[in-house]
């Protein structure tokens, strides 16, 4: 799949702007804070319906104006398509798919599929789990709708789960309800442990691949840590958070759950987040990010979208060869403050609010 035209009405830093882009490799070259990363940020909210940069969107919205408007034209093995996306600072965000509103995110999923590197991802590996919950849940719930779907019923739960063991109701009482929800947040959590678990499986041995293509020297290897252990995940969950009742109101929240767990990543045998230099990190989170585009080019048939930011300055030739090797076949887009030599490569500049090709 490619996105063959991107359409932005008072996004950042862009007043209009309507432009084509080609199958491929396309580089966007110009000076730090000329927009280049808001284009990607744009081609990647048609993907996750969200910014990759924020959580307020409100951010995404030009200086002065009440909205902002993004629109891609994609092109797939099965035929053309648009996204459509209208943020408000008054209204609800609203999307669409080829002209038809979406109404639940999960349906958005899967339709056009970007896997993003930005500086933002090296947060990932140093800082909290949240983080690393949150990358592997949006990368599987773009493969996988479905999952998306289990997140939000386990969340629901969750939510009203908390808001019981903060109640000052009898823990006689309290149990016999804590229980309704201990047994949909153990059925909708196995599900949830069960895909993290494949697809760590799949990421911890196509990253491995990667990391040794462009490092030549390191083994990068991820591991789940999981708060249950046992084959029936459903029945172990339920009896911890069962058997924690007395703990949890105490404390006021669930435990145990897929809302606690986390996944650990090691160069070389020693934990990332703890051993590693600055320049590790970033390898080891491309790495993970291409895995992640081969693991979806496999699923689906046919290539991602491939978005990377600034990324060919922190890599040298050899490594950037191996980088492009991987991607073959792939639209990608590039962005850089200095002019990259890269064959075939598709050259836009990007100055004063304007995206303007100037060789394909």
């Amino acid at each position: 799949m490619y996105l063959s035209s991107l359409v932005l009405k008072n996004y950042r830093s862009y007043e209009s702007l309507t432009v084509s882009f080609s199958d491929g490799i396309n580089i966007l070259q110009g000076k730090n804070a000329a927009g280049k990363t808001n284009v990607l940020e744009g081609v990647g909210f048609l993907s996750m319906g969200k910014s990759f940069r924020t959580q307020k969107e409100a951010e995404c919205i030009r200086e002065g104006a009440q909205s902002a408007y993004i629109k891609g034209g994609i092109v797939k093995k099965q035929g053309q398509l648009s996204v459509e996306a209208l943020l408000s600072v008054l209204e609800k965000k609203s999307l669409k798919i080829s002209g038809q509103p979406v109404k639940k995110m999960g349906e958005l999923f899967g339709n056009f599929i970007a896997v993003v590197f930005s500086p933002e991802d090296l947060k990932v590996l140093k800082e909290s789990p949240s983080l690393r919950r949150r990358f592997i849940d949006m990368e599987i719930s773009k493969l996988k709708p479905a999952y998306f779907y289990e997140l939000q019923e386990y969340n629901k739960a969750l939510a009203q789960k908390n808001a019981l063991l903060k109640s000052r109701m009898a823990e006689n009482q309290l149990k016999k309800l804590v229980t309704i929800f201990n047994e949909q947040l153990a059925a909708h959590g196995a599900r949830i442990i069960n895909a993290r678990r494949a697809f760590l499986e799949r990421l911890d041995e196509l990253s491995r691949a990667v990391h040794h293509d462009l490092t030549n020297s390191e083994t990068l290897s991820l591991r789940y840590k999981c708060s249950v252990t046992g084959d029936d995940v459903q029945k172990a969950l339920f009896e911890k958070m069962d058997k924690s009742l007395s703990s949890e109101i105490e404390q006021g929240f669930c435990l145990y759950g897929p809302h606690r767990e986390d996944f650990a990543a090691s160069l070389n045998g020693g934990e990332i987040k703890a051993y590693s230099s600055q320049g590790q990190i970033r390898t080891a989170m491309l790495s993970l990010k291409l895995a992640t585009f081969e693991i979806a080019r496999a699923d689906f048939g046919e290539s991602p979208v491939l978005l990377l930011d600034d990324v060919f300055s922190e890599l040298d030739a050899a490594r950037q060869n191996a980088l492009l090797e991987r991607i073959r076949g792939a639209q990608c887009f590039i962005t850089t403050a200095v002019p990259l030599k890269c064959a075939h490569a598709h050259i836009y500049t990007v100055a004063q609010g304007t995206v303007k090709s100037v060789s394909s």
